[in-house]
Formats: C-alpha cells, sequence, structure tokens
C-alpha cells in the first residue's frame, strides 16, 4: 500500500498494541538530505546508490565524507511524537536500514554515528542491544544490531530481520515502512512463510518536499563529491557557480 503522510496512518498507528512492532526504513523515509539534489525529481538523486554500484577505488572514503559532512532533515515533523507515542503504549519500534557495519572509511562505527545522528533528531528506539552492538549475521561483513537499530551490512532486509526474530521472537504483528517497494515486498514474504500478520507501506513523503530545478546544484555537488571528496551544501555550491 502507498502511504503519502503519516498522517494518513494515524487511526492505524492508535489501534497498535503490546506485542505489535513497528518497523521502519531511515534513508528517505526518517530522514533524508537537505540538498536539492536528493529530492526524487533530481536527475542527480541517484549519485549514492551510484557509486555504491560503480565501487570506486575510494568508495568508503566518498561515501563517509558525505556521510559526516551532509545536512539532513525530518521527512515529516510528527515521526518524533508518533515514535513516543507507540513506545509509550509498548509497542515496540525498531529501524532497518541498508547501511555498511563496523568501521567505513572515515567513520569507525557505523552503528553507534547512525544511532547518534538518529537520536540528535529526538529519534530513539526500542532498547534492543543498547549498550553494546550485537551481531545478527555472522559473516565477513556481518547484519548488526544496535539501540533498536538493525543494520544490514550486504544483507538482504529480510534475512536481517529473520535473523532478529529468530533471536528475539515473533511479534502478534508487524507494520513496516519503507520508500522501496521490493523492500515491503522482501518482508511481506518472510512474515507470510512464517505466519505473522503484516501491513507493509510504501512510503512516499519524500516526493511531497518542495523541489525547484533552479536550485538544484547537483552537478557541481557531484564533481566535487567524486572527484575531490568534498561534499558541498546547496549555499556553498551556488556561492561555486555564481
Amino acid at each position: 500500500m502507498e502511504c503519502v503522510s503519516i498522517h494518513d496512518l494515524q487511526s492505524e498507528l492508535d489501534q497498535l498494541q503490546p506485542g505489535d512492532w513497528f518497523i521502519v526504513d531511515v534513508d528517505d523515509t526518517l530522514i533524508t538530505p537537505q540538498a536539492m539534489m536528493f529530492r526524487p525529481s533530481s536527475p542527480f538523486c541517484t549519485i549514492i546508490d551510484d557509486l555504491k554500484k560503480d565501487a570506486p577505488h575510494n568508495l568508503a572514503e566518498i561515501v563517509s565524507t558525505w556521510r559526516l559532512n551532509r545536512k539532513i532533515m525530518l521527512v515529516e515533523q510528527e515521526w518524533i511524537t508518533i515514535f513516543e507515542m507507540l513506545k509509550s503504549k509498548g509497542v515496540t519500534v525498531i529501524a532497518l536500514t541498508s547501511m555498511h557495519t563496523g568501521t567505513f572509511g572515515k567513520i569507525s562505527s557505523m552503528e553507534h554515528w547512525r544511532a547518534n545522528e538518529l537520536k540528535s533528531f529526538g529519534l530513539t528506539f526500542s532498547a534492543y542491544a543498547h549498550d553494546t552492538v550485537e551481531i545478527l549475521i555472522d559473516a565477513e561483513q556481518p547484519a548488526t544490531l544496535y539501540q533498536g537499530i538493525l543494520f544490514t551490512g550486504p544483507h538482504a532486509k529480510s534475512d536481517v530481520l529473520k535473523s532478529f526474530l529468530a533471536k528475539y521472537g515473533l511479534p502478534s504483528k508487524i507494520l513496516f515502512f519503507d520508500d522501496r517497494l521490493p523492500q515491503i515486498e522482501l518482508l511481506e514474504e518472510l512474515c507470510k512463510d512464517i505466519n505473522i500478520p503484516y501491513k507493509g507501506y510504501h512510503y512516499q513523503a519524500v516526493a511531497k518536499l518542495p523541489y525547484s530545478s533552479a536550485t538544484d546544484y547537483g552537478a557541481i555537488q557531484t564533481k566535487a563529491l567524486v572527484n575531490g571528496c568534498e561534499w558541498l551544501e546547496d549555499e556553498d555550491a551556488k556561492e561555486m557557480r555564481a
């Protein structure tokens, strides 16, 4: 099901009870970069995914530089209130993010960095692996759990959630939000296989954020990032164009 605003599902969220799980993606679901080039209408919006596919020799340096220096914003301000409301009712609130684990480029711990980034916006999750990073899939590049956030590493989100379920037990039902439809469908298959009631929402609120091609400096920003390993916010890229 498609969802363009969390407001549309308030009545369903109100009905969640202890034993239910609310699982949510992070990038372009909870938070998104402020730079105009990352709006879905921009021709430059897939630059990070493209870099991961091309895998240049300095991929970790480029992407970690971007992550450490980019400015981000909440996709919808109401996420903070919703999280607190759900946790106060005893609903398990978990993030499931497609992200490298451990050390990556200039970031010594992706788990600590991401948790702190989300915490800076008031987004905290149910207290699984609160103090230490737990390994969920033991591999050369593991999937991990830290402060209620599931980190996939190179593994599928459905496989990571399956490992989490094996360790912590089954919920009475799952609601899942992600901006990418294939992820929703894969989790639906998993829940169907193990008989967990499931609703997945293709969350498209990021597409409703304002976009202007006149203030999209993606060409300048991409060149600086890829060729110089430097991230420029819109205001800095605008000065360079001028």
